[in-house]
């Protein structure tokens, strides 16, 4: 891998890991507010207010959160668009060495029977073998 694409990968799963973190204190506000609400016998006004505060709180770091999240979206959509796809080179059939690849492989270069009609000289004939002419 090249080391830009290590650099944005790393910058990457920084703010993913905010971004983890950022959606467990929003759980975590929330889950509070619940307890807060359900659980409370002090004054009705006391915990809607509270419950209010969170609740504000909660949507301003709703959208916040939002904003990270449109801001991961792009860019992940960024990094794929301008990923090279890699293709996985063959090894050549004659050499078992893994530094050398097809293109450069004798055994891979096509060549047509016509350039070379010895090569198929062997199955040239499928009947009897035919008897030469002599002129005389």
């Amino acid at each position: 891998m090249a080391t830009g694409t290590s650099a944005e990968t790393k910058k990457l799963e920084g703010k993913l890991d905010a971004l983890v973190n950022l959606v467990t204190q929003l759980g975590a506000n929330q889950k509070t507010a619940s307890v807060a609400r359900q659980f409370s016998a002090r004054n009705d006004a006391i915990v809607i207010r509270g419950f209010h505060d969170v609740a504000t709180n909660t949507s301003a770091k709703a959208k916040k959160l939002e904003g990270k999240l449109d801001a991961l979206v792009n860019l992940v959509t960024q990094l794929a668009a301008n990923q090279k796809p890699f293709s996985v080179a063959r090894v050549c059939g004659i050499r078992s060495s893994n530094d050398n690849h097809t293109s450069v492989c004798p055994s891979s270069q096509q060549s047509g029977v016509d350039e070379h009609p010895e090569a198929n000289a062997a199955n040239t004939y499928s009947g009897p073998p035919q008897q030469q002419r002599h002129d005389t």
